[in-house]
């Protein structure tokens, strides 16, 4: 049996903090609640466009640039007052209740905890904050440190750099199919949450682990003997 990480890496946005209370700041600008789906993967496609011809954006860019374009498809026309609360919201989500036991459970023993994300370390840390984890997590770390997006297999060796293991000695836990993809690339060991029930995409590298949430998931993974 495998033993067990030395360094836990959580994706951030939507693995520990679900984008779901954004819909009702795009329904209030008259943008279609399926709007939120079609944004989001509008940005994560750009920024994977961009990264894979080594270029780069920070999230918020990508994301004020694809808001406009997903309302100008809508037939609707943002104030700019609109688009600063709408990106605003970013900062101000609630994690999922599973998330601080289950870092604390990591904690208990002695694993670390770090973060590693495609948005920016100011807004993780104030979410981190936000829902009361910030004295789990030892490492906020962004792709703005690397100027390419993940699954960019530079990022998670940077990851692996910051916090001063092997890659091998570290799990990454996301709800991204492309993100675990990455990671195992990268020669991380990783684990599958299935928010919202998500299947995971059979043409990618399968994780280690997964779980219906992150309670399970967890609880999976501490279950393991140390070596």
């Amino acid at each position: 049996m495998p033993a067990q990480p030395e360094v836990v890496v959580f994706d951030v946005i939507e693995t520990l903090f679900p984008l779901e209370p954004i819909r009702a700041k795009l329904e209030a600008a008259n943008l279609p609640g399926h709007a939120l789906e079609t944004w989001f993967a509008q940005l994560l496609r750009n920024a994977f466009a961009l990264s894979a011809t080594g270029s780069y954006q920070p999230f918020r860019e990508l994301a004020v640039d694809a808001l406009k374009t997903v309302a100008n498809a809508s037939g609707v026309s943002l104030t700019e007052d609109q688009i600063v609360g709408i990106i605003k919201t970013f900062a101000e989500l609630d994690a999922y209740p599973d998330v601080a036991p289950s870092m604390g459970d990591l904690a208990k023993r002695g694993i670390r905890v770090v973060t590693l994300t495609n948005g920016s370390e100011e807004v993780t840390r104030k979410l981190l904050d936000r829902a009361g984890v910030s004295e789990f997590v030892e490492q906020v770390i962004s792709v703005d440190e690397v100027r390419l997006w993940k699954p960019r297999k530079e990022v998670y060796a940077h990851c692996a750099q910051r916090c001063g293991v092997e890659r091998s000695s570290m799990m990454l836990i996301a709800t991204h199919g492309w993100d675990i993809h990455g990671a195992s690339q990268a020669g991380m060991r990783t684990g599958f949450v299935r928010r919202k029930s998500r299947a995971f995409p059979e043409v990618m590298a399968k994780p280690e682990l997964e779980g219906g949430d992150l309670t399970d998931l967890i609880v999976r993974l501490l279950a393991r003997d140390s070596v």
